[in-house]
């Protein structure tokens, strides 16, 4: 385990701004769905405290340009960067000198595919209009189906996107350089 309960006391997450979604409609049985985000990701911090993980509520992870450029310098895969911003600071004086950093939204693209029967996850119900799938609660954690897994340093499992599930290089390339902001979980053990 790594990451502790004072980070998310010191840093909170963070709220967003003029975001707005396609609003989707699935063409046949009329439901709505998600649909897309529009926009890159406008973030209003709770203090004037800039860490390396930056979670909204929405779980969105945002990363400094620091921590994107290591990760790209390491070779990480699985990922991709989308602009982000930070537009306002709580508690943070108008006359304040601080330098807001530069932050990337970390977009998982790795593929987990279905996770294996023994996470006690499955599909539940998948939309012949368009394409929505509802999947049941895990009761095992997260156990990944290495037949379906990509290989990518960062992934998800279907129906979970807002987990982040990494490779254990991933893992001590954060521990090793003292990242802050993030908790790190044995996948089986998430509850």
């Amino acid at each position: 385990i790594y990451g502790t309960v004072d980070w998310y006391e010191s840093y909170v997450s963070a709220d967003v701004e003029g975001i707005s979604y396609s609003g989707d409609r699935c063409p046949i049985y009329k439901h709505g769905t998600a649909g897309s985000r529009i926009g890159d990701l406008q973030l209003i911090l709770p203090s004037p405290r800039f860490p390396d993980f930056i979670w909204t509520w929405m779980s969105e992870c945002v990363v400094t340009d620091r921590v994107l450029n290591l990760l790209k310098e390491n070779g990480f895969t699985g990922f991709r960067e989308r602009a982000a911003r930070i537009v306002r600071v709580k508690r943070l004086r108008k006359t304040s000198q601080v330098e807001i950093p530069t932050v990337w939204e970390l977009v998982v693209a790795g593929k987990g595919g279905e996770a294996h029967p023994d996470s006690g996850i499955r599909l539940l119900y998948l939309c012949k209009g368009c394409g929505l799938r509802k999947y049941s609660s895990f009761q095992n954690g997260f156990v990944v189906d290495t037949n379906q897994w990509d290989g990518s340093d960062f992934s998800t499992v279907n129906g979970y996107p807002a987990f982040i599930l990494i490779t254990e290089r991933v893992k001590n390339f954060i521990t090793e350089n003292k990242l802050v902001n993030c908790s790190i979980l044995r996948a089986e053990d998430i509850e």
